[in-house]
């Protein structure tokens, strides 16, 4: 399928942090899961529950890939520089301003690049270029989940348990996406319109 998307066009998309249209490239390879983060406000996320994720024009959808740490997160890494966001706090609670919309990328058909507004910030920020993506298709909602701020998970870091066909599955938290929990109301409703 990759040999697919390599074939065609490049896409372009207009990024606005460079005011300019960009050629996107080739696809990458990534995690079958995907990190879209908007600000936690009830009316955005029950839009994105009932449209998906919608481009703006000749514009992208932004994620990041396995990116290990919500410090190194956009819009965080701008917004805890940004004197109009108020009191800054440092003791995890300041996720709770974001809603992470997982995207799962096996119901999806498209390719994912770097995003090209992000390297220079990458650089910045010390991290690969990799863990920021986007393409220039909206997602639908089937594909979405939204996760929400777990503050003791965040805190404590307690492994993932789940008990399944009397076993016990145990895993560490590999990285702070890991903290995350999900949003049940707004998952069913997902899930309902998608049967």
């Amino acid at each position: 399928m990759l040999i697919l998307y390599i074939m065609k066009k490049n896409s372009s998309v207009y990024v606005p942090v460079l005011r300019s249209t960009v050629e996107l490239g080739k696809p990458v390879i990534h995690h079958r899961f995907l990190w879209h983060v908007t600000y936690n406000r009830y009316e955005l996320n029950w839009l994105i529950a009932k449209q998906g994720i919608n481009l703006p024009h000749k514009g992208a959808v932004y994620a990041h890939n396995r990116l290990p740490s919500f410090d190194f997160m956009y819009p965080y890494f701008v917004d805890r520089c940004d004197w109009f966001m108020g009191p800054k706090r440092d003791d995890g609670t300041q996720f709770d301003r974001y809603s992470f919309w997982r995207i799962d990328t096996k119901n999806l058909d498209f390719g994912w690049y770097p995003d090209p507004g992000m390297f220079s910030d990458a650089d910045f920020l010390g991290v690969s270029k990799h863990h920021y993506l986007c393409t220039p298709h909206a997602i639908s909602p089937h594909a979405l989940r939204l996760y929400n701020l777990d503050l003791d998970n965040y805190i404590f870091r307690n492994p993932k348990i789940r008990y399944e066909d009397g076993s016990v599955h145990i895993r560490p938290i590999r990285d702070d996406f890991d903290t995350l929990v999900p949003n049940d109301e707004v998952n069913s409703y997902i899930r309902s319109k998608a049967a």
